[in-house]
């Protein structure tokens, strides 16, 4: 699903005012520290930054955040053989456990509830508040299934899987939520997911 090629490319696109949330990052950081079992600091490979004044959202480049997920990924990859686009996966899936346990991820997940059609809808919503590219659709396809299109979005189809599952599961625990790439081309800039219950 996703590949250092595909992810340096989609990187490559990256401009100055392409951001997402600090909170992302952060999470990130502590979601490559837990997966690797080390120090948040050493494996993470940079110092966390302050808390912004009065709570106030403070943004990241999205270039520094995917670079970020590039060196933890292969770091994962190399440490623990696992196939890249699954540490990719793996990665944003508890790196997006930390978001939704966040206050304004709890809020998210109080509002969407426990239908699953419900929180890819908001979901998909909200994503734009939280960076400053890409466009998500949300489609329901029958009870159990669900599409998801996303264009011009610089974190790829195994990104998305992971934060996609751990957002559901995060009110559906005893559920099985199956992610699949549907479309897209290299290097999965625009591409579709098909999402299972």
């Amino acid at each position: 699903m996703d590949s250092p090629l595909h992810l340096q490319a989609r990187m490559a696109l990256c401009r100055p005012e392409h951001m997402v949330l600090d909170l992302f990052v952060q999470s990130l950081r502590e979601s490559i520290a837990q997966r690797m079992g080390r120090n948040l600091a050493r494996a993470a490979g940079a110092p966390i930054a302050s808390v912004p004044v009065r709570g106030a959202p403070s943004h990241r480049s999205a270039r520094e955040y995917l670079e970020l997920l590039h060196e933890g990924a292969s770091t994962v990859e190399q440490t623990l053989g696992e196939d890249y686009s699954h540490a990719v996966e793996q990665l944003s899936f508890t790196a997006a456990s930390h978001v939704f346990s966040a206050p304004v991820g709890a809020m998210v997940m109080a509002i969407t509830g426990e239908d699953p059609h419900r929180g890819l809808s908001v979901g998909s919503g909200l994503a734009g508040a939280t960076s400053t590219f890409g466009e998500r659709e949300y489609e329901r396809v029958s009870d159990t299934t669900a599409r998801v299109r996303f264009k011009d979005e610089f974190f790829g189809p195994a990104w998305c899987s992971g934060l996609v599952r751990s957002g559901l599961l995060q009110t559906n625990p005893e559920r099985r939520f199956r992610v699949e790439l549907e479309t897209g081309e290299p290097p999965f800039k625009d591409f579709s997911l098909l999402i299972h219950w």
